[in-house]
């Protein structure tokens, strides 16, 4: 069946520019199982949401991937993707469902519904994915992806978006959502119990660990608005590390400027072991030495960017540019000294690149 999907599937191959030429194919073997899965949203109520894959040795992308296996797409909003096991969990964020799909294939396993608001998941082992959901009270719902059930439900800050593992924990970003909240809850992944609370800048948006598996949070700030929308008051963004050992914030740094409202937006660590931290603020890319810390003049990167990863294993800054939110969006690779690399066009609203790798 792969071989035979992988057959009906190559027109649709395209290559990034100034990438492989040996025009290598998709491995029979694995399938899509290991490579780049680019989320693309699609616009608002437009159900045209989609997934992007990338194959990492050959430089192959093939877009609209659910949509061409499956024969419609995954739906309305796709907020982001994650790999548990041999299934792959697709986020649908304003259609309030996970799509579950065999990693190998693409081929439709099942849908989870029982969401109000879905927005990031992660696995913890083969039977156990944690998904965050809530736009004001916020929860970390529990999921089979065996089963395609949900197990339980932990209760969370407002808002809940990223969030990410170190050791046998689990960091959750509670960025308030439609209203306000300045926290991230630690949950012990072996009771399923929030065990802290740490209280952070206004409004964490993302997270990811580094390579000593502390943890960088990236706090977007709070803009107050009067009834007539102007801005009435302004709080700083800020990039913060938790010591993990002590769950201490040890670094707090202003990053956002006044003005910049919806940024910064995301966070991504990579290169050098993981030891560069790098964010997306309004003038670009920025990288920051995690063992010494100093905000840049500068962006690495120029440009305003919607999207933000970095692959684990070459250290490579996946950037996405969602354009118009109605037309295909872009993805561009940067090499780590931010030099351009390539670029290539994906989906509607790219908003970020998930990596799935062999152990």
């Amino acid at each position: 069946m792969k071989k035979t999907l992988l057959f009906l599937l190559a027109g649709a191959f395209l290559i990034f520019a100034a990438c492989n030429k040996d025009n290598k194919p998709v491995p029979p073997d694995t399938g899509f199982r290991y490579g780049a899965f680019v989320v693309n949203e699609g616009s608002y109520n437009a159900n045209n949401g989609s997934i992007s894959y990338i194959d990492l040795d050959s430089s192959y992308i093939i877009n609209n991937l659910f949509q061409q296996v499956n024969g419609r797409t995954p739906g309305d909003v796709v907020q982001s993707f994650c790999a548990a096991g041999d299934k792959g969990l697709i986020v649908v964020n304003n259609s309030a469902k996970v799509e579950v799909v065999d990693l190998e294939t693409f081929v439709l396993l099942g849908k989870i519904t029982g969401f109000d608001y879905p927005r990031y998941a992660i696995q913890i082992s083969d039977d156990k994915v944690y998904l965050t959901n809530g736009s004001e009270e916020g929860s970390v719902i529990i999921i089979d992806p065996r089963s395609q059930r949900i197990t339980g439900v932990i209760k969370v800050g407002m808002g809940p978006e990223n969030l990410v593992k170190s050791g046998p924990y689990v960091y959750v970003a509670n960025s308030g959502g439609w209203a306000s909240d300045s926290t991230v809850s630690v949950i012990d992944i072996n009771t399923d119990k929030v065990v802290d609370t740490i209280y952070t800048g206004d409004n964490p948006t993302d997270v990811d660990v580094d390579g000593d598996g502390n943890v960088w949070v990236l706090c977007k700030g709070k803009v107050v608005y009067d009834d007539n929308w102007n801005v009435v008051s302004e709080t700083d963004s800020r990039l913060q590390k938790i010591d993990v050992s002590t769950n201490e914030i040890t670094e707090d740094m202003v990053i956002g400027k006044k003005g910049d409202f919806f940024n910064p937006i995301r966070l991504s660590t990579g290169g050098a072991g993981r030891n560069i931290v790098y964010f997306a603020e309004k003038e670009g890319i920025y990288a920051v030495d995690s063992h010494n810390p100093v905000i840049a003049d500068t962006p690495l990167i120029p440009g305003n960017y919607y999207g933000l990863d970095v692959d684990p294993l070459n250290g490579l800054i996946y950037v996405t540019d969602a354009g118009d939110f109605s037309s295909a969006g872009l993805l561009l690779r940067y090499q780590p000294n931010g030099m351009m690399r390539d670029s290539v066009s994906v989906g509607i609203a790219p908003n970020g690149v998930y990596f799935n790798l062999p152990e």
